[in-house]
């Protein structure tokens, strides 16, 4: 339904009064998100019929758009704001029942223009991966990047559209698997959750509210709490926070990664979609990788760039996002020298004989 300008105006001056008004419309604008898309063809291109009721432009089925409740939120809108709301003309009653009143939103476009204007809603970045030079143009390079950027994009898709899929990456740390977290933890929202950490799993839902909710090493979640919260949570989108003994309500499109599927119970694997991504086996295609990310994302010179990623050949056990944090340590050469040789000297008893085999031979 269009609006004028005159009832954006209206809107902005009365969120100017009361900021809580606009956390009240973000829970209502991402709750109409989820649900206002056509049941047959996702599409959300809807022509409206009547209060409940809408005919999809796309392929002509028709959508009972489920109206919300105050208590359906957490936490629960005040009714103040549900007065507010109607008499702006953003929300309207739809009927009774067991929960009082329920609402549906008929203003859509206008929370939408607000909601960006206030910097609520936030484009999501262009994900790309680095380009490289011309002499790695190969074929196995092109599928790398159509590969990556598929995944990528079907991962951006979910967590745009609210749909709530969830992805289990498996492979080596040198894989297309640590590419994807690292550009994922770009998105606004997202939240990268190391199993074990505190706060624990339901605490970060309940506070944080993360889109998308990235979980490394899923193989290395061992507290029967937390594997509890991830199963109901992706099974039903519900969390019972232990720390306020409350029930809520969340969508957020869940990444996982391992480097395989050891360890990780069997039901669990289920829920989600895996894609199993193979070492980047080319030297030369990884260190190229290596220099652009380190260029791209610490700012760091060409030659320093590709000095840092040329010691990727010590490190079985390095990935790109190790790199990355050796690349925020130092500003020259003598520095990567320096740290280089304390990983050297403090890595695992495995490496260091099988790096001293090496260098005998």
């Amino acid at each position: 339904m269009p609006y004028s300008e005159q009832e954006l105006d209206r809107l902005s001056r009365t969120l100017e009064k009361d900021f809580k008004l606009l956390q009240t419309l973000k829970l209502i604008q991402d709750y109409h998100s989820r649900v206002f898309k056509c049941p047959k063809c996702g599409s959300s291109d809807l022509e409206r019929v009547s209060l409940l009721q809408y005919k999809c432009r796309q392929c002509g089925s028709t959508l009972i758009y489920p109206p919300f409740s105050p208590s359906d939120f957490s936490p629960n809108i005040p009714f103040s704001h549900i007065l507010e709301l109607v008499n702006l003309g953003i929300i309207e009653a739809a009927h009774g029942g067991s929960k009082g009143i329920s609402y549906v939103l008929v203003k859509p476009e206008l929370v939408k223009r607000v909601l960006e204007d206030k910097g609520f809603i936030e484009e999501m970045p262009k994900i790309e991966l680095p380009e490289l030079e011309g002499e790695l143009e190969s074929e196995e390079f092109f599928n790398l990047i159509s590969d990556f950027r598929s995944i990528v994009n079907l991962i951006l898709k979910s967590v745009k559209s609210g749909s709530s899929a969830h992805f289990l990456l498996l492979g080596p740390k040198i894989s297309l698997k640590s590419l994807i977290i690292e550009e994922l933890t770009r998105i606004p929202g997202s939240y990268f959750y190391v199993p074990g950490a505190d706060p624990s799993l339901d605490e970060v839902l309940w506070s944080v509210k993360p889109n998308p909710l990235i979980i490394p090493n899923l193989d290395k979640m061992k507290s029967s709490v937390d594997l509890s919260t991830l199963v109901n949570f992706i099974s039903s989108n519900k969390v019972f926070v232990r720390k306020v003994g409350d029930v809520i309500q969340h969508r957020s499109t869940i990444t996982a990664s391992s480097s395989s599927e050891r360890g990780i119970p069997r039901d669990l694997i289920s829920y989600f979609i895996t894609f199993h991504l193979p070492p980047i086996e080319d030297e030369e295609l990884r260190r190229k990788i290596m220099t652009k990310l380190v260029m791209e994302r610490s700012g760091k010179s060409e030659k320093l760039a590709n000095y840092i990623a040329g010691k990727s050949s010590l490190f079985s056990d390095f990935g790109f996002r190790e790199f990355l944090e050796l690349a925020k340590l130092c500003d020259d050469e003598g520095c990567v020298d320096s740290v280089v040789s304390l990983l050297l000297k403090y890595s695992k008893p495995s490496e260091k004989k099988r790096k001293s085999k090496g260098q005998k031979s």
